[in-house]
Parts: structure tokens; C-alpha cells; sequence
């Protein structure tokens, strides 16, 4: 949280920044509440301005030139010069005085900010100044020659980039040939045709002529090739980044494998947790759990509330199907009538009361169906009430994301492949500024280095001293651990099956208006069930105990892929939008 608020304030200081200091308002501002730049042109904020125009003779004429062009630009919100002018009271010489110096500080900025993207540049293996080229986060190098934009078209040397891909290039009764990814395609100079071939086996377009937009060219003795379409056929994603002048080539699968070199404990855990559906086979699911709070009250007493949680779940690789149940205690009921009172600040009528128990009893349970194409109902009783009818569902179409989340090929998600995500292919920053960062924290956490295996169990211990060195290592010194807790202590187990458990303590000091809190927590996962307790006490406020167990089976019993017949239903996109 101190690394998320220092981030956000130093957000909202660059932004601050980023606005032309002293900037004139709407000239129906009030006067008093605004100081005009006329009224403080020679003060010392602006000596790094004054310094930069005596450092470049000739740019205070240019700018004094486009000063008008500069105010309807930026500060066309302002009304016309001449008003700005009057509402000030500043003469001609003073408004030009006062627009020069704004541009100055434009220009101050751009220069700082492009010296810091020709660092970064520098520092992940490019050129400042010229076309880049990035593979999976780094710049490829050309020795020799270097990309270049054509017609709108990034060109690059045909044999550094095939060769960064893993691949080789080489001339061929003056056609290009290129292998790379079981992949070859034959390019010839001035024709934007290129022939494909797969040489690890036959695939859809093997041995076809597909277009380019752009032909390859030679210059200097070297073949220049269009970035996208090389990228592209050979499986990556290509993007561009206008700032930093570089075309960057990202293959996610590569990037994941390489950071789960590192996790193989944790990946060998998230493997374990993955359903695989086999066809013909039906997997059912039971679920079973509870919550119970205690509000301590020492003029009145303490108060519980309960709710039971039960229920089921069946699927296989054409349809699913939910049925749960929540079941409150009458005392919850009452706490919630006491809430909605509280909130509306009046008494309800014993007949608003009842009407609102119906409502609360009628939401405790619910049905859900979801079939291969994508096609969902859902039924909850309250439903029936409302219909006046018996077995009413609404249904809609929930789309083919979710039916291939749910009935595609179900493949673990790994910590390389959740890092992979974040790579944004039109920006140069992501990975520096993202994906590496956030790469480096999780090993800290959870990298195969950090767990000690014997006996076939991996185990990784986090305490209070660690985390004071995560917390150092993210930069976070002010309070510190001292500050979030008084006791910490993770454990994680992870079997050679990938059964996991885990038991936290952690204990939190009482800070301003929160109170100390303590919760303890112990789960067990593994393939086919997941067991969870934790307790969690607020001093002097509450305590809350919740259990959750859950366990697949196969089964014979088998998913409906449509509502039962006989039932009402309804189409929830023409109810909620008539």
C-alpha cells in the first residue's frame, strides 16, 4: 500500500508538473484568487528559462514569431489574446514575454523527458536516435547496417533479424532464404511475394505465395525486409512505439517460458489445481462451508450471524451446471432489517419487514446452466415470485470467451505466462517498467530459490525479516514493516504431486482510526479438493471464523445443457433493456 500511495504522489507531482506554472485561468476566474505570469516575468522561477534562450541565440525571435499560434494552440479555452490581454492588463510586449517563456519551459520538458527515453534506450540495448528493432524485451543489434522507415513501412536487415529470431538467412540464385521456427519463406529483392514453406511438417498456406506490403529492397549491400510481415508470419506479435522509434516483436510463450525456468515449484502447484476435462468423462464438484461473526457489544451483548453455504456443480466438455445454496440465520436476517434501517432512518413497517425476509430468502439460492456455445440461464426463486410462476429462468448469451474458458482445452496458467500478459507490444516501458519489476517480485516471494526441499516437500518460509527486505527492495523505507505489522509468518508446502498447504499469522498494530486485527488462516490443495479455515479477529470490533471445503469426483450424473422442460423462460436482455 506505501508503494501504491508513493507511486500515486509521485503521479500526481509529475502531473502537477506537467502543467505550464502560474497558468492564466478562464478570464471569468476571480482576480483575487489568480496571480498573473505578467506580474512575476522577472522573477527567479524562470531563471532556467532565461538560462536556455541565452544558451541558444536566435530561439526567443522564433518563439516571439509563433507566440499567437502558441496561445490558440494551448490556451484556446482562454478567449482571444486581446481579452487575455485586457483581463490582465498586460501590453502586447508582456503577453509575447510571458508566451515565450512557456514555450520554453515545453521545450525544457520534451528535452528532459527524451533524455530519459534515450537512456532507457541505451540501457536495453539500443541506439538513441535511430530505429529500434526489440525481441521479447531487448534490442536486436545490427552490426552493420540499421532499420529504416520506408513508405510508412519499418525495413530492417533481413540476416540480424532472422538470426535474433533463431534462425539463419542466406542468399540463394539472388532470392533471400529464410529458416527460422520450422519456418522457410523465400524473398525476392522488388517482388512483395514471399513463398512458405513449413519444414516441421505440413500446415494450412505450406508452400503457397503470400503478399507483402512492402518489397524487400537491397541497399549497401544488404536486404532490407518489412519488420511486421517477417514477425508476424513467423508467429509474433509486432507492435510499434512512436516515442522510442521502435518496432517491437513479442512471442508471450517464449517470454513465459523463460521467466518459469525460475518457478517450477509454484507452476508444479498451479498444474495440480487444473481440471482437465476428458471427453465423455462428467466431473462433479461438492461444496460445502460456512461464516459466522461474532459482534462484541459490551453494553448489549455479543451478537452472531451465520450463513451456511452448500452446493454442487456438473461439467463436462458440452455443458455445466450450479446449484447453491446460502442459508442465513434468522439473526442474520434481523441484522441485515436493522441495516437497512439504519440506512434509511426510519422504522420499517412489519409488513415491509416481511415483504424484505421474502426478498433476502429468496436470493439464497441459485441455479445456473451454461452450455458449449456459449448460452446461459440462470434461476434464483425470487425469480418465480416476480413471475408469478413456477421454474423461471433467465437466460442470455454469456459469449464464446466464456465457453472456451470453461469447455476449451484447459491449460494451467503459469507465473511466466500471468507475467506474459503485461507485456504491452506498442510500448517500449512495459517491460522495464512492468513486466520485469513485477517478475523480480515474485521471485523474491516465490522463486524456486527461495523454498528449502527435502524429503519430496518444498518449503518456503516468509517472516518479518523478509519482508523487510522486500520492503527494501520496492523502495518502501518510511515506517516500514514496524509500521503494517507486529507478527508475520507464511509457510508454504509444496509435495511432488503439487499438493499445496499453507498456514498464515499475521497481526496488524492499530493505526489512526483502524483497528488491531489478527488472522490466522490454513488451506490444503490439491487436484481434487481445496480445505480452508481462517479466523480473523478486529479488537474490539469483531471476529469472523470461515470454512470452505470443496472435492471433484467423476460421475455418471450429467450437465443439462438447456433448462428443464416445462420451465419459463426468459430473455434477460429484453427484460433489463425493454
Amino acid at each position: 500500500m506505501k508503494k501504491l500511495t508513493a507511486i500515486l504522489l509521485a503521479l500526481v507531482l509529475a502531473l502537477s508538473l506537467a502543467a505550464p506554472a502560474f497558468a492564466a485561468p478562464a478570464p471569468d476566474a476571480a482576480p483575487e484568487d489568480i496571480i498573473p505570469i505578467s506580474g512575476i516575468l522577472d522573477d527567479d522561477l524562470w531563471a532556467e528559462e532565461r538560462a536556455y534562450l541565452d544558451a541558444h541565440p536566435g530561439l526567443e525571435e522564433e518563439l516571439r514569431a509563433g507566440a499567437y499560434d502558441y496561445f490558440a494552440r494551448e490556451y484556446a479555452g482562454y478567449g482571444s489574446p486581446q481579452e487575455y490581454m485586457e483581463y490582465w492588463e498586460m501590453t502586447e510586449e508582456e503577453f509575447l514575454d510571458e508566451m515565450v517563456l512557456y514555450q520554453t519551459w515545453d521545450l525544457i520538458k520534451a528535452e528532459g523527458q527524451q533524455n530519459q527515453m534515450d537512456a532507457l534506450k541505451e540501457a536495453l540495448g539500443g541506439v538513441p536516435g535511430q530505429i529500434g528493432v526489440m525481441l521479447n524485451g531487448a534490442y536486436v543489434q545490427f552490426p552493420d547496417a540499421i532499420p529504416e522507415v520506408t513508405g510508412g513501412r519499418t525495413m530492417v536487415p533481413v540476416r540480424p533479424i532472422v538470426e535474433a529470431l533463431g534462425g539463419q538467412a542466406r542468399m540463394e540464385d539472388g532470392k533471400v532464404i529464410c529458416e527460422a521456427d520450422g519456418v522457410r519463406l523465400t524473398l525476392t529483392p522488388g517482388v512483395s511475394e514471399v513463398l512458405t514453406e513449413y519444414t516441421g511438417g505440413e500446415l494450412p498456406g505450406d508452400g503457397q505465395l503470400f503478399p507483402m506490403d512492402c518489397a524487400p529492397y537491397i541497399k549497401g549491400g544488404r536486404t532490407y525486409v518489412p519488420v511486421r510481415f517477417l514477425g508476424e508470419i513467423l508467429g509474433y506479435e509486432v507492435g510499434w512505439d512512436g516515442a522510442y522509434q521502435t518496432a517491437q516483436l513479442v512471442n508471450r510463450e517464449a517470454v513465459a517460458a523463460k521467466y518459469d525456468e525460475q518457478f517450477t515449484i509454484m507452476n508444479r502447484a498451479k498444474a495440480s489445481q487444473t481440471l482437465t476435462l476428458e471427453e465423455g468423462k462428467n466431473y462433479r464438484a461438492d461444496l460445502s462451508g460456512g461464516v459466522t461473526v461474532t459482534a462484541f457489544d459490551t453494553l448489549h451483548g455479543d451478537k452472531t450471524y451465520q450463513a451456511d453455504l452448500s452446493g454442487k456443480t456438473l461439467i463436462n466438455t458440452q455443458a455445466a451446471n450450479g446449484a447453491y445454496s446460502v442459508k442465513l440465520s434468522d439473526s442474520t436476517v434481523e441484522g441485515l432489517l436493522e441495516l437497512i434501517e439504519a440506512g434509511n432512518y426510519t422504522a420499517l413497517t412489519e409488513e415491509e419487514k416481511a415483504a424484505l425476509r421474502s426478498t433476502i430468502h429468496g436470493l439464497e439460492e441459485l441455479e445456473f446452466i451454461v452450455n458449449r456455445n456459449g448460452l446461459m440461464w440462470v434461476r434464483v426463486p425470487l425469480l418465480d415470485d416476480l413471475m408469478g410462476e413456477d421454474n423461471v429462468w433467465y437466460g442470455l448469451d454469456a459469449g464464446a470467451e466464456l465457453a472456451q474458458a470453461l469447455f476449451g482445452e484447459r491449460k494451467a496458467a503459469t507465473i511466466g505466462s500471468a507475467l506474459a500478459v503485461l507485456i504491452d507490444v506498442d510500448s517500449v516501458e512495459s517491460f522495464p517498467t512492468m513486466v520485469s519489476p513485477a517478475a523480480q517480485l515474485l521471485y523474491e516471494l516465490y522463486g524456486d530459490d527461495q523454498f528449502t526441499t527435502a524429503g519430496g516437500v518444498s518449503t518456503r518460509t516468509i517472516g518479518l525479516d523478509d519482508l523487510a527486505a522486500l520492503y527494501e527492495s520496492m523502495g518502501i523505507y518510511m515506517g516500514g514493516v514496524s509500521d503494517d505489522f507486529t507478527e508475520f509468518e507464511l509457510t508454504l508446502k509444496v509435495d511432488q504431486s503439487g499438493r499445496v498447504t499453507t498456514a498464515l499469522c499475521m497481526e496488524t498494530p492499530r493505526q489512526y482510526d483502524a483497528p488491531a486485527m489478527r488472522i490466522t488462516m490454513d488451506t490444503t490443495q490439491s487436484s481434487r479438493s481445496v480445505r480452508l479455515t481462517m479466523d480473523c479477529h478486529v479488537s474490539n470490533v469483531a471476529k469472523v471464523n470461515l470454512t470452505l471445503n470443496q472435492t471433484w469426483n467423476t460421475t455418471t450424473e450429467v450437465p443439462e445443457d438447456q433448462p428443464p422442460e416445462g420451465s419459463t423462460v426468459v430473455d434477460a436482455g429484453t427484460t433489463l433493456n425493454p
